[in-house]
């Protein structure tokens, strides 16, 4: 079964600054990511690396759910050269979009290979899971 055969909920996502962002994609995909539908996940993942802008928004939602959780973003999630769960890509975005740089995360994404993206993303499907399934 494909992304295409079924959908999961998901949510509202927009770009209010009209970076270009996937917002039906990336909601799709954030609703297999919680729905843990493995093959619609691989899917859609996929097609989010190979769109910059909705991979780059991924990121910035996951940065964002991790600063309002614990009031900043760790160094394990921001240093792209120590071990950490988070990938290396992910960790290169997400320190470059530190002190209101979104737009240079952007600009980094789109730059990055397609494989990179992935990992960017899976990453972020992994942060935003675990705090947005976890009780307040």
């Amino acid at each position: 079964m494909t992304s295409r055969d079924h959908l999961h909920d998901g949510f509202a996502i927009d770009d209010p600054l009209g970076r270009g962002i996937d917002g039906p994609l990336l909601s799709h995909l954030m609703g297999a990511a919680f729905d843990r539908c493995a093959p619609c996940q691989a899917d859609l993942l996929a097609a989010v690396a190979d769109h910059p802008p909705t991979a780059a928004r991924a990121v910035e939602l996951a940065c964002i759910a991790v600063h309002e959780k614990v009031g900043g973003l760790p160094g394990n999630l921001t240093e792209p050269d120590i071990h950490a769960i988070a990938s290396r890509a992910f960790r290169h975005l997400a320190r470059t979009g530190v002190n209101h740089g979104n737009e240079q995360m952007f600009e980094a994404a789109a730059v990055m290979s397609i494989t990179d993206r992935a990992a960017a993303v899976d990453s972020a499907l992994d942060l935003l899971v675990g705090i947005l399934s976890t009780p307040a």
